[in-house]
């Protein structure tokens, strides 16, 4: 009995895992969220309800990816690095991350956002001060 309660446990398990891509964009305001990419890391077996700050803790720790922040009280872990490439406040920089169905801005920050099972999850560097050029790839559909 005790055998079949530890099948059943180790296949709950694999079906509540998720997989997660990071991807990185390191070109400034490069405009675009398709490749090519300068990172592609696919993180695997990860928990359902895992935020991509656990992701990239992962990753960071299996040595496929790294990253820096500072933690805000109020909104949570500020990205601040990406694969060794600081982004410099004092000329507005910042890490954008994208991600959902769409590739658009998420909404949460990395210790608040949950990616979905599958998803591509883009972090690229962008100024606050200057909208990134149109992505020829994007769908426009904010203009239906």
């Amino acid at each position: 009995m005790f055998r079949s309660l530890a099948i059943v446990l180790a296949l709950s398990t694999i079906v509540t895992a998720k997989d997660v891509t990071l991807l990185v964009i390191e070109k400034l305001n490069a405009g675009r969220k398709g490749p090519p990419y300068d990172n592609t890391v696919i993180v695997m077996n990860l928990a359902e309800d895992a935020k991509l700050i656990d992701v990239m803790n992962k990753a960071q720790s299996e040595g496929t990816f790294s990253f820096d922040y500072t933690m805000h009280i109020q909104w949570g872990a500020y990205i601040t690095t990406v694969n060794g490439l600081y982004a410099d406040t004092t000329a507005k920089q910042y890490w954008q991350i994208m991600g959902g169905p769409r590739m658009k801005p998420t909404q949460f920050g990395a210790s608040s956002y949950v990616p979905a099972d599958h998803e591509k999850v883009l972090f690229r560097l962008v100024t606050w001060d200057r909208e990134p050029c149109p992505d020829p790839t994007d769908d426009f559909d904010n203009l239906q």
